[in-house]
Parts: structure tokens; sequence; C-alpha cells
């Protein structure tokens, strides 16, 4: 089944009777805690009053746009992963994209159940993720080959009858960019800010922390070098830093960084060394400090 450590409650949202009544039994024999639910009020009420490890949101309900159910949603839970269910494959070109990125993934009619589970699954792994930081049992231990593809329309062209038949039929790609999915998900939802630099000191990586911490985009933040937003930043230092990182000892110390409007704040920062295609980076985890109140 899945890593998770507890029975994941999911909010489904579908005004098709038929559909709610067989997809909740199916997920509670899966092992799942399922609140159905028919229109997209309903769905935020729920929301405010419940805690849901996932969102099943159809896109086509009675009284509201699920887009616009999605982007609500996303605004007062940033850690709660929606899935899209739609009979639109052409979503991505009529739907806001700034709104629609904010699925976790989406999954056009007639879907499988196999695949419906799967994805609740990896969904509910992203949030445990997220919410944990990266700390502790969270961390995924599974191999990319154990998440099956929530990539949608199938890339074969397949059957949902072929599709049934091989639901695990991925090429190594489509495994990769789902995984990458999955864990882009888990680093721009965790709280601490984390930046990637390649051996030059320019930045190749940033999550959103780190990019509303600086009021950089990730594209601005990629054109920049750690000297750009570490004002103090010492090379000799530097270089002595990487040393212990080699020898493998830990690293954290206090810095600081400057913000695009050039407004400078403390941070604590834990640097790691990764080793990656025969290149070096350094990781950086970053967490604000608070300025301490003088009486």
């Amino acid at each position: 089944m899945s890593p998770l450590a507890t029975k994941p409650r999911i909010l489904l949202v579908d005004d098709d009777t038929d559909i709610l009544l067989a997809l909740s039994d199916y997920l509670r024999r899966e092992g799942f805690e399922v609140d159905p639910v028919k229109t997209g009020v309903a769905a935020l009420q729920k929301s405010t009053t419940s805690s849901y490890d996932a969102v099943l949101l159809d896109v086509g309900l009675p009284d509201r746009d699920g887009i616009e159910v999605l982007n609500e949603l996303s605004q007062v839970h940033p850690h709660l992963p929606v899935i899209l269910l739609t009979a639109f494959t052409s979503l991505r070109k009529t739907a806001n994209p700034d709104i629609l990125d904010k699925a976790f993934a989406y999954l056009i009619k007639p879907y499988q159940r196999q695949e419906v589970k799967s994805a609740l699954h990896r969904a509910c792994l992203a949030r445990n993720i997220a919410i944990a930081g990266w700390q502790g049992s969270s961390v995924p231990t599974l191999p990319i080959a154990s998440f099956p593809s929530l990539l949608q329309p199938s890339s074969t062209g397949a059957s949902p009858d072929e599709a049934s038949q091989h639901p695990l039929n991925l090429t190594a790609y489509e495994r990769l960019a789902e995984y990458a999915q999955l864990m882009q998900f888990a680093f721009d939802h965790v709280p601490d800010g984390i930046l990637v630099a390649d051996s030059d000191k320019r930045l190749r990586f940033a999550n959103q922390a780190a990019c509303n911490a600086l009021g950089y985009t990730q594209e601005e933040l990629k054109s920049l070098r750690i000297p750009d937003i570490a004002p103090y930043h010492d090379n000799e230092k530097f270089q002595q830093r990487l040393e212990s990182l080699r020898k493998g000892q830990p690293l954290s110390f206090p810095s600081i960084h400057r913000t695009k409007s050039g407004q400078e704040f403390s941070i604590e920062i834990s640097v790691y060394l990764l080793n990656f295609q025969g290149q070096e980076f350094t990781c950086a985890v970053t967490r604000p400090v608070e300025e301490k109140s003088h009486a």
C-alpha cells in the first residue's frame, strides 16, 4: 500500500450521486476515511470545520466552478493537496494556469479506481512531507517505480481497458517526472527556505519559502549568486566551511540575508554538501531569526 502512518482522511466533492457513493465505498475499502459532499459551498464549509489529508474535487459542480473552489482551498489551506477530476481533456488550455497549477494533479474521466487510489497515496505522502519539514519518518523511502502515473491524458494513448491491465506500465521518464512533481510540491510547502548553489556559488534551486523571504521569483533567484543575497559573504570562510563539509562535519551558523528591496534580516543556516553527477553543490536550509525585544 503506502508508507502513510495513519488512516488518511479525504474530502470527496462530486455532484454525481452514483460516483459519490461508488468512489466513497471503494476508497473506504482501501483504507481511507471519506467525507462525501455534492457542492463547492459544502466542500469549503467542510474544510473549515474538519482536517483533511487530500481533496478529490470534481471541476463541474452545480453551484461553483471547481477551479474557483480549488483557488479558495489553496489560499486557506496551502498544505492541502487537491486532485481535480474532470471530463475535459483541454482543461490546461481553458483554465487559468496560475490557479490550475495549485492542484496537486488532475485525472480525466473516465479514470480507473487504481489511478485515484495511487493519486491519493502520493498526495497524502506529499502533505506529510511538507508538514513534517523533511524530519523524522515522513521522508519517502520507496523507489520511483512504486508511484503509479498521474500524467493525464496517457502518453501511450491506451484505452481505459488497456490501462487497467497495465496500470504500472510507465516509462522511466514519466516516473521521474511524477516523482519530481511530488518533491517540488513538498519542497514548496515546507516552512524553511531551501537554496541549492553550484560550485560557482550560482543559485540553482530555491523553494517557495526562500522566494517569499527574499522577495524574488524562482527564476530571478536562479540568475543570482550567493553574494547577491548574502551581503557579508566571506569567500575565505566559505572555503573553510566547504572543507568541513567534505570531512562530514555538520555545519550550522548565523548569517544575514538581503531581500530584493535591500532589507537585511538575520537567519540561522544549516548547510549540506551534495554530490550530483560528479558535481559539487551546497544545499542551505534557512530559518529567519526573530529579533528579541529589549525591555
